[in-house]
């Protein structure tokens, strides 16, 4: 964003309800969002504005975090509507495909964040900062796009979460962190199961299948790329900018701690709350003193021309 990319994940949603509307809005209803009617007397773009803005805080600005927390309440309480005068056994396989309809959309949302990325045009991005160039250093990149790449001519560039396919053969990945309400619904799923409530079971298991298909492995990313962890251990200074310090991604931070030492660390925050937050984020993880230095990100850029 800060090369003028729009590239927020509020962006993202108006590219989904350009592409398919449909996915967007059965989507924003498992988080208690329904869409303004604007064929309603009472509907103006003011309406709208408000909307967008209380919709944006609440699903889209720190849609990695959301997005494993839906209305489980409310998912599973659909089960009762739609079993009522159905026998309580015999309807496991019917109960399951039936959910995997109402649920199973959520299988395209990586397709649609790789399209979303791969339809943003990076060819005019200015060049911002000079000593990017020629840099030797190692660049972990949380974004998808080739700027790093295309702009800045670097090479040592790790896409832990993928990224477009001209510079990665991994596709974006993206994701929460919530694994404990994934392996609680497997158990009640379960638990259900042994005693033949296969309705509620299969409700359950439903909800399990839709937060697992949009949850992020940090551990087992980590793992997949531990070569490029094992390399970093002579690194002297480790400069961090545009990280929000999101719960999915703090395990690549304390990856980073343990296979450095005696480093010096600058963290760019963006403004008064990010830089509450990271200092919280780095002070937990025993990282304070003369060792680290937080500093507006504004002075991260030199404007260059070139």
């Amino acid at each position: 964003m800060a090369h003028g990319l729009n590239t927020s994940y509020w962006e993202f949603r108006e590219f989904l309800e350009k592409e398919d509307a449909n996915f967007l809005y059965a989507f924003e209803a498992l988080y208690n969002i329904n869409p303004l009617d604007d064929t309603e007397p009472w509907y103006t773009e003011a309406a709208q504005k408000r909307w967008n803005t209380i919709v944006d805080k609440k699903l889209w600005s720190k849609f990695e975090q959301v997005i494993g927390e839906p209305d489980t309440t409310a998912m599973i309480g659909l089960s009762d509507a739609v079993t009522e005068g159905m026998p309580s056994v015999g309807i496991r396989h019917h109960m399951d495909l039936y959910w995997e309809k109402e649920f199973g959309f959520i299988s395209k949302m990586h397709d649609y964040i790789r399209r979303w990325i791969e339809s943003i045009d990076t060819s005019n991005v200015s060049c911002k900062k000079k000593s990017l160039f020629k840099s030797d250093a190692y660049f972990l990149n949380f974004n998808y796009t080739d700027i790093l790449e295309k702009s800045y001519c670097i090479r040592n560039v790790l896409h832990i979460h993928g990224g477009v396919n001209t510079i990665c053969d991994i596709s974006p990945i993206i994701g929460h962190c919530n694994k404990n309400d994934i392996r609680k619904h497997r158990e009640w799923a379960k638990e259900a199961d042994d005693k033949f409530f296969e309705a509620q079971a299969s409700v359950l298991d439903a909800v399990a299948n839709y937060l697992e298909t949009i949850y992020k492995d940090s551990t087992e990313i980590i793992i997949n790329n531990q070569d490029f962890f094992e390399k970093i251990s002579n690194v002297e200074n480790i400069c961090v900018f545009g990280w929000s310090g999101g719960d999915a991604d703090r395990p690549y931070l304390k990856e980073i701690i343990q296979n450095v030492s005696d480093v010096k660390w600058n963290i760019y925050w963006y403004n008064e709350d990010d830089y509450k937050k990271l200092c919280s984020i780095f002070e937990e993880e025993g990282i304070k003193g003369n060792n680290i230095e937080y500093i507006p990100s504004s002075c991260f850029w030199d404007e260059c021309e070139l």
